[in-house]
């Protein structure tokens, strides 16, 4: 389990570079490929519900439903809050 203070955004790019985790790795423990997890990342596309639902508890809750959709309509800034 990884700790993550929830009080600022974590997008899934930040969560995996900020703990090594590689995008294929990722895919894999989620049960999706790899490419898909480089769209997510990237903002490109929005995920399914199954696999946010994977996202959230693969993470332990650090990316929300809300940090992906704000990924996802490019509402994602440099700022932090």
């Amino acid at each position: 389990m990884h700790y993550v203070d929830n009080a600022y955004h974590m997008t899934l790019d930040k969560y995996l570079t900020t703990f090594d985790i590689s995008g294929a790795n990722f895919a894999e423990q989620i049960g999706v490929n790899a490419a898909t997890i480089y769209r997510i990342r990237t903002g490109r596309v929005f995920p399914h519900r199954k696999t946010m639902r994977a996202i959230i508890s693969a993470t332990d809750g650090a990316v929300t439903a809300n940090d992906l959709v704000q990924a996802a309509d490019g509402l994602t800034t440099t700022k932090e809050t």
